[in-house]
């Protein structure tokens, strides 16, 4: 492709940096702070970590900072941080029940084992904007509370009732499925950042890109499902968030230690399947990404069902979708479109000039000259 060099020159172009940098500090209020991006802005470093593909709530907020909160340049700037860190090893896999549990809710069951937990969420009351927030002193408006400190019971999953009762078909598990996409239970998962994806691809790797998916594209790719562009209109068995433990082999003794935990959000969705009709089930999309985003996890589970159930429509296309919704890569190819195209351009501007004068040499051949009329005719 014909791009060439901008021949600004390097001082124009480190100038434009500065003046980028500039409208961040520029104004009368006080700078805002990598402590304060983390604590308040919670929801833009979650959002970067988990399209940045990396856990780092300090970093997230240095990221969101310096983009001044571009959600796409903070995952981009985690994304390249990110490769060029050492991997010192891999940890042992949890189950999620394990989760510390500090929002859970079940769309699907009123009386749900362990019981509904709402959490801090404004779900339930209007969205009405408000204009006390401008003179806001940092004080907590809600005052103190008052509350008995004690561990959370462990919560049952949802899908554990349901696949007790045979209620959940896994097509990875079907003995009858011939599938090449399927990764297989018990299977190594796919590392999608060390391998390229192949299709048709494991399921692991589906997964894990769309975990990292760009939040907005994985929102309306599967709201595209529930508008009828595709098969599934699932029910939620659950929306979870809370910590979960991250565990690693101690190198020494090999024992399992728990070293930190991460904030994630967990979604589980059903869909029936009728066209078993002798033993008809539940198929299910799974969603679990970094920290507080439950759209996108609700999204990403409609999609791991619409992909898995392999139908017709775009969202249930795992070449389409996982090309679509990778943000990094949509972002830098939208981005480069800013970059100079002068040679590309000029050839297709030639092109439509040389095209459009032919076309009028061939119609001027074509049409005979008008004759001149004399007086006497």
């Amino acid at each position: 492709m014909g791009y060439v060099a901008v021949e600004a020159g390097e001082d124009v172009i480190q100038r434009a940096e500065e003046l980028f940098e500039k409208q961040r500090v520029v104004g009368e209020s006080d700078q805002i702070s990598v402590e304060q991006v983390g604590e308040q802005f919670s929801r833009l470093t979650a959002q970067a970590m988990s399209e940045g593909g990396l856990y780092a709530p300090r970093l997230a907020a240095i990221a969101v900072k310096q983009a001044q909160g571009d959600t796409a340049e903070a995952a981009f700037l985690l994304r390249a941080y990110r490769s060029t860190l050492e991997r010192w090893g891999t940890s042992v896999p949890v189950e999620t029940a394990e989760v510390f549990t500090t929002r859970r809710v079940s769309p699907a069951y009123k009386d749900v084992p362990g019981g509904q937990v709402l959490g801090a969420t404004k779900d339930y009351t209007q969205r009405l904007l408000d204009f006390e927030l401008i003179d806001d002193d940092g004080t907590d408006p809600t005052g103190d509370w008052d509350v008995e400190a004690e561990d959370p019971p462990r919560l049952r999953n949802v899908m554990e009732v349901l696949r007790e009762d045979g209620l959940v078909y896994d097509p990875e598990r079907d003995p009858d499925r011939d599938d090449d996409a399927s990764s297989g239970a018990g299977t190594e998962p796919f590392d999608a950042t060390r391998e390229p994806i192949t299709f048709p691809a494991p399921r692991s790797a589906v997964l894990q890109e769309l975990a990292r998916g760009e939040t907005g594209a994985v929102t309306a790719l599967g709201y595209s499902e529930l508008r009828g562009y595709g098969q599934v209109h699932p029910t939620l068995g659950e929306v979870r968030t809370g910590d979960l433990p991250v565990t690693i082999e101690h190198p020494y003794t090999g024992d399992e230690v728990e070293v930190t935990t991460a904030a994630v959000t967990e979604t589980e969705c059903v869909v029936p399947i009728y066209e078993k009709s002798d033993d008809p089930q539940f198929s299910f999309g799974y969603g679990l990404v970094f920290g507080r985003n439950e759209r996108k996890t609700i999204g990403m589970s409609i999609l791991d069902a619409a992909i898995q159930l392999d139908g017709e429509g775009a969202a249930q296309d795992a070449e389409f979708v996982l090309d679509v919704v990778d943000g990094i890569d949509s972002f830098g190819f939208i981005e480069h479109l800013k970059l100079p195209h002068y040679v590309t351009f000029q050839s297709i501007l030639d092109r439509i000039r040389s095209i459009r004068e032919r076309s009028a040499a061939a119609a001027d051949e074509t049409d005979p000259a008008p004759q001149e009329v004399g007086a006497d005719d």
